[in-house]
């Protein structure tokens, strides 16, 4: 884009007594054509051409300066919003081969493997949240629960999860066989998925808002 205009500019403006371009040879004075197109496409040429076609040419340049610069920096912005909608990673599927981080030992890190990920693994979960953080890692698989209440809270703004839990697997509480409390505790559970709290403590803790 530039090797025109300059081309353009020096060959008119070459010979002209108080032109911009200081000798009538191809070089040095190419460069001097190309230094003004240049500068002129990137912000505003400090000279202006003396020749009267020169100018119209320089006017016709700027122009174009100004709708290429909108249309690229139009474009960035377009890429770097679709990048940080669409991180790659919508599910399952798209792990292979990426860096993924998760607890030692853990589940996760079994069906991590199964899915040919890279896995990184920690001895805490901050340590996994840190790291994708830091952009060590690609993305985060762990325990859904876990996870949602990061995200909703220190992690509110800088991560978001994407596609759904893709494991099921239960969570259980330990008792000593014939102990009392566990019937106490099963009615407690059944009467707070029954009256709704249960609901409420999802949405206060879980759910990102």
């Amino acid at each position: 884009m530039v090797l025109v205009p300059a081309h353009l500019v020096w060959l008119l403006e070459r010979r002209h007594p108080s032109g911009i371009i200081p000798t009538p040879h191809y070089i040095p004075g190419i460069f001097y054509a190309l230094f003004w197109a240049a500068s002129t496409l990137a912000t505003q040429g400090e000279q202006m051409p003396r020749q009267w076609l020169a100018r119209v040419i320089a006017i016709l340049w700027m122009f174009t300066g100004v709708v290429f610069v909108a249309f690229y920096t139009a474009q960035l912005a377009a890429t770097l919003t679709v990048q940080q909608i669409q991180c790659g990673i919508s599910g399952p599927d798209d792990l292979q081969g990426k860096h993924v981080a998760t607890t030692r030992g853990s589940t996760a890190a079994a069906v991590l493997r199964d899915l040919r990920a890279q896995v990184e693994e920690v001895s805490r979960i901050d340590d996994a949240y840190k790291a994708l953080l830091d952009k060590k890692v690609d993305a985060v698989v762990f325990d859904s629960p876990v996870l949602l209440y990061y995200a909703a809270n220190a992690g509110k703004g800088q991560v978001h999860l994407v596609g759904a839990p893709f494991r099921k697997e239960d969570y259980g509480i330990v008792f000593q066989l014939n102990n009392p409390l566990r019937k106490r505790v099963d009615n407690a559970l059944l009467t707070l998925r029954e009256d709704g709290t249960y609901q409420k403590l999802y949405d206060k803790w879980f759910a990102s808002k």
